[in-house]
């Protein structure tokens, strides 16, 4: 009886997944008409210089679009350097790599990007002369095991191939063999950082390579920022996994009034909306991540525990930036009620304000994408 019932299982998930793969691949049939007719109107075949960028596609095995901080600052980078094509010359193009699932266009953030995917390029762009890739960190590998020998002949008769990888996030980042992988198909390969922190000489000496910061679309002006009198008394936590989170959060239900929220299924209109009623985030993610930062620039105060890949040495004298989870434990219950008045609420909260409006600037921040395009990077 159990191995006619297992064998039963065994063939209705056979048909399930057999179902989900078949409208996968309808889906991706419109999909990929959509984007054909999109390439044709927007793009001219004859181009001589092309600026790629590449972001995953939809989320398996859901097959709904997932939005992430990583994906928004590619679309943000794409769209600052199609802005700029005076300077470089080039038309930009938003791709998914070979095999993901298709999306015409992000939906869960504001932008005006349509999305392609890398196979179009070799079919359509038959007279380059220069391409760049600007590729994220964790999908080197997989983009580099993805080619097709059409993508390699294109790649081959495109003249001067730049790919540039995206590190976004320093513990994604591959190792240096790797990268030097991509020497088989690119003659020239640079590396641009999201964060201060790795963006070093220490860094440059071990991949072996061209770096350059390009910072993030984070920015002051970009938010809604009030004060501790708007504000609710309610604790927004990053959806990140942590065996001390559950701990953590039945700690803070604790405090009377005191209302915690995990941030998930949210368009980030919506999740903005959220972080500019909170006076309080918490994150345990990569800590100088957005869910520390967006809500200091929307007025509140972020706790987080200090990562040395991420922070630098100035948020060490951040109180709300603790040394670890155990040292935040203990903690963060009375600092929050030492901070909870408007006089102290201020003056910690401007303190982190100003020490993030240092390394957050719009106008930096489009400096750099410049600079990377004039050739004049960071660490040569």
């Amino acid at each position: 009886m159990w191995l006619k019932l297992t064998e039963m299982m065994k063939h209705t998930y056979r048909w399930i997944r057999y179902a989900q793969e078949r409208r996968k691949v309808k889906s991706n049939i419109g999909v990929g008409r959509v984007q054909d007719q999109n390439l044709l109107n927007s793009y001219s075949a004859s181009s001589k210089k092309l600026i790629v960028f590449l972001v995953p596609g939809l989320d398996w095995p859901t097959g709904k679009e997932k939005i992430s901080g990583g994906t928004m600052s590619i679309v943000s980078l794409c769209e600052e350097t199609g802005g700029m094509q005076q300077l470089h010359g080039s038309q930009t193009i938003l791709c998914t790599l070979r095999g993901e699932s298709r999306l015409v266009k992000h939906t869960l953030f504001a932008n005006q990007t349509s999305v392609y995917r890398f196979e179009q390029l070799s079919f359509y762009f038959k007279s380059l002369q220069q391409v760049i890739i600007h590729v994220p960190e964790y999908l080197v590998s997989h983009f580099f095991k993805t080619l097709k020998p059409i993508d390699l002949k294109w790649l081959n008769q495109s003249g001067l191939v730049h790919i540039n990888v995206l590190n976004q996030n320093i513990r994604l980042m591959p190792a240096p063999e790797i990268l030097v992988c991509l020497r088989k198909i690119a003659s020239t390969i640079t590396i641009t950082t999201a964060h201060q922190k790795y963006c070093t000489q220490a860094y440059r000496d071990y991949y072996g390579f061209p770096l350059h910061k390009f910072s993030v679309w984070i920015s002051p002006e970009n938010y809604t920022n009030k004060t501790w009198a708007e504000k609710e008394n309610l604790m927004v936590v990053s959806p990140d996994q942590h065996p001390m989170k559950a701990k953590i959060i039945d700690q803070l239900l604790t405090i009377p009034n005191l209302t915690v929220q995990i941030i998930q299924n949210l368009t980030y209109e919506e999740y903005k909306a959220l972080i500019a009623r909170a006076k309080w985030s918490l994150t345990f993610g990569e800590g100088l991540d957005g869910y520390f930062i967006e809500p200091v620039f929307c007025g509140a105060i972020g706790f987080a525990v200090y990562n040395e890949d991420f922070f630098t040495n100035e948020f060490k004298a951040i109180k709300t930036v603790f040394l670890s989870f155990a040292d935040l434990t203990a903690n963060i219950n009375s600092m929050i009620k030492l901070l909870d008045n408007p006089s102290d609420f201020f003056a910690h909260q401007i303190l982190q304000f100003e020490l993030l409006s240092r390394y957050y600037s719009k106008e930096v921040y489009r400096d750099n994408i410049r600079k990377f395009y004039e050739g004049d990077y960071t660490i040569s």
